[in-house]
């Protein structure tokens, strides 16, 4: 295999996965608080790295310690947490939906700090009909789906996101081994959640934990979702960079529309498949996958 489609291959396995979770936490959130959900998945996930990677990871430069510690507040503890509380007030497909806007934060700060490509035309216009389609697939249909609270603390998350997003593109720089570097954003995001717990009234929800659909969707958030994904997502932005990588993002809302209509049976418009296909399709220009395809035939 090419292995200069890895990285691309990597972020879309990771979107598959990512556009299952809202599903998973929006059936949680009928048994557990969102920072209760966060904090479960997010040891699990930890778990998982430290028997993967039990080895400690040394920095290079302590100043590097305030990255890593910014990369678990804003990837881990906020960005999850909003979208966990937004979860409780509109749908899974809407909430995914509105939170692709992380791109365009993205972007933004990649422009702005890390002096990564300069915006062109096929970029914007790739966002433009991507965010078209989006609109398209939130707007359409019971108005009762769009609550002002939850798309804000969608848009929120996004940002948080694209920081997120950038931080690991400043750590992949320094060479950190990506499962290891992972391990270490979890800890502290974990430490962040663990002090609002205990803050908030530390509270232990026995009688969930002992429900087997619990188990099962934590599970798969903790194991799959954060241990798994963030790797594969480190390793997507580590070698594509954060705007790049970022634009697979476009896809997770798509996915969370199809994964909410089977197992949750949230309604999908007539306009949803066209949405879709505009997020596609903005994703495919604003990554100049139309130009690669024609080299590739021509070649």
């Amino acid at each position: 295999m090419n292995s200069r489609a890895l990285p691309h291959i990597a972020a879309l396995s990771t979107m598959a996965v990512w556009g299952a979770t809202f599903v998973s936490t929006k059936v949680l959130l009928g048994y557990l608080s969102p920072l209760e959900i966060l904090i479960l998945r997010t040891a699990l996930g930890f778990t998982a790295l430290c028997l993967i990677r039990p080895r400690f990871l040394r920095l290079q430069k302590q100043k590097h310690e305030v990255l890593f510690a910014l990369a678990g507040l804003t990837g881990t503890l906020l960005y999850y947490l909003g979208e966990n509380i937004a979860l409780e007030y509109v749908d899974a497909s809407v909430t995914s939906i509105v939170v692709s806007t992380a791109p365009l934060f993205t972007a933004a700060l990649g422009f702005t700090f890390l002096k990564e490509r300069s915006a062109n035309t096929h970029f914007f216009l790739g966002f433009i009909i991507a965010m078209a389609g989006i609109a398209l697939i939130s707007f359409t249909g019971d108005p009762a789906r769009v609550n002002a609270l939850g798309v804000t603390l969608c848009l929120l998350a996004a940002l948080s996101w694209a920081v997120y997003s950038i931080i690991v593109k400043r750590l992949a720089d320094c060479s950190y081994e990506t499962i290891a570097a992972t391990k270490r954003i979890f800890a502290w995001g974990l430490g962040y959640m663990v002090i609002i717990w205990i803050a908030t009234g530390a509270h232990v929800p026995t009688q969930a934990l002992t429900q087997p659909l619990v188990w099962y969707n934590l599970a798969f958030l903790g194991f799959l979702a954060s241990a798994g994904c963030f790797v594969t997502w480190g390793y997507s932005v580590k070698h594509l960079g954060p705007t790049s990588a970022s634009a697979y993002i476009y896809l997770q809302a798509p996915l969370t529309v199809v994964w909410a209509a089977v197992l949750l049976a949230e309604p999908v418009t007539p306009a949803m498949p066209c949405g879709i296909l505009m997020v596609i399709v903005g994703l495919a220009l604003s990554e100049g996958f139309d130009k690669r395809l024609i080299e590739l035939l021509k070649s």
